[in-house]
């Protein structure tokens, strides 16, 4: 395997490891931890703010909302930094958004300085979508990306268990300072990391990209995936790359079906507003349960059943469960509801931002994509609350018919991108079989 050391890689005789991409992939998934936790954050600290801080349930409606409003806003920008500075670089910026954020928590004193931090919290998660599940896809092997693709995802539930967890026990100062190493690190550490290939291709830096792909592989002799990667990469730019072509020709039209429909599945499925609204939740169902230990809980489950998903539905099922002391079936449901999202919502949606596009297309794709699932998130978050006041069951309700719909919707719409790379994948949306460099159908411009 290779080890990083700056700007350099030591070279180690074991080509078959994949111990470099993996550093790559799980340092560049830190981000994903703090961007979770900031987003579950609102879950604890609103509470908080109410009770020591004074604010009004006005004032803390905000909280929630202000992040999904400037990720709608700030996300051309950020898919449009992607492909113009880099998927590292606009990740790294990312990641000082996240410390800025984290500092305005930790001195805050009025409402104003709050709603600040989660503006920059919102462009960071602009910056973050558009750049690590395409530096995930374009930094990995088709057989890591299909073992290690969802670590975006799980650290991302993790930073979820810990803002409930931090945010519970500490104040909210204390707990903006105690959060604000995690973005720190990731800046710290992911300066150390290599830009991807494809990009590098992209920008014509054929020898910067000759050394990352060196990098990432752990050995020098990456010369025939080099050429490879460079002929997929410049086919795809020699195609028309307008923002148009986003829904005039076919294949780019069904990339942007899929992952705008998937990620609609994955956003009113609920899991957002379990995230966000989960001690608000327990609150209002009640039992013996506190509020905060109930959202540790099912904010836990998220976390540890996301990469052992297949081993937890086998052998547990959950029958180790009493459903006779009523009390516990609020847990008992969302910790089912946990087992099951993990299964496929909570990962794959988010997967096939940095598979399903194409590298010429990819910026208008991921904008789009990204708006649409912004737009969504403010509905989810708004339509919570009103539902709820008409009864818990109501927007419980409206998720699981959701849930059954995109099951249904999933089956016809979906494709499995598996063992595939990412030229693969495009010829797949083409309809085409790859033989060598050659195909057996051409693209059709409708």
């Amino acid at each position: 395997m290779g080890v990083f050391t700056g700007n350099k890689v030591k070279m180690v005789k074991n080509s078959d490891s994949n111990g470099p991409q993996i550093i790559a992939l799980v340092t560049a998934s830190i981000i994903s931890f703090s961007a979770g936790s900031l987003y579950a954050y609102a879950s604890p600290a609103i509470p908080k703010l109410l009770t020591d801080y004074n604010f009004t349930i006005q004032d803390t409606a905000y909280f929630p909302i202000i992040p999904a409003v400037a990720m709608l806003v700030s996300t051309p920008i950020g898919c449009k930094l992607a492909d113009k500075i880099g998927r590292k670089r606009t990740l790294l910026i990312a990641g000082m958004l996240h410390i800025l954020s984290w500092l305005l928590i930790a001195l805050a004193r009025t409402s104003y300085v709050i709603y600040i931090s989660r503006i920059f919290f919102g462009i960071a998660d602009a910056g973050m979508m558009a750049a690590l599940p395409a530096y995930i896809a374009e930094v990995s092997t088709p057989k890591v990306r299909s073992l290690y693709g969802n670590i975006m995802v799980i650290s991302s539930f993790i930073g979820q268990f810990v803002a409930n967890c931090i945010g519970y026990y500490l104040s909210i100062s204390v707990a903006g300072f105690a959060m604000m190493p995690i973005p720190i690190l990731f800046v710290i550490a992911f300066s150390f990391m290599p830009e991807t290939p494809y990009y590098l291709i992209m920008s014509g830096t054929s020898a910067e990209a000759m050394n990352s792909l060196q990098k990432l592989r752990g050995y020098e002799n990456v010369k025939a995936e080099f050429i490879q990667i460079s002929l997929d990469v410049h086919r795809q730019l020699s195609e028309s790359g307008r923002f148009k072509d986003l829904f005039l020709i076919k294949s780019n039209r069904k990339a942007l079906i899929i992952a705008v429909i998937s990620r609609c599945f994955q956003t009113f499925s609920g899991s957002n507003c379990i995230a966000v609204y989960s001690q608000y939740i327990f609150q209002e169902v009640g039992g013996n349960i506190s509020n905060g230990v109930a959202g540790m809980i099912v904010s836990g489950l998220f976390a540890v059943v996301n990469p052992f998903a297949n081993i937890i539905c086998d052998k547990l099922a959950f029958n180790i469960v009493n459903l006779s002391v009523i009390s516990w079936f609020p847990v008992v449901g969302l910790a089912t509801y946990s087992v099951t999202f993990c299964l496929g919502l909570g990962v794959v949606p988010t997967l096939f931002l940095g598979e399903i596009f194409s590298t010429n297309i990819r910026r208008y794709g991921s904008a789009v994509t990204n708006v649409v699932v912004s737009a969504n998130f403010c509905v989810a978050l708004q339509l919570f609350p009103l539902l709820s006041g008409y009864g818990m069951w109501v927007p419980f309700l409206v998720f699981g018919l959701c849930c059954l719909i995109a099951s249904v919707g999933s089956w016809f719409i979906i494709p499995e991108t598996k063992g595939k790379t990412l030229e693969e994948i495009q010829q797949m949306l083409k309809g085409t079989v790859v033989k060598g460099n050659q195909t057996t159908k051409s693209e059709n411009v409708l």
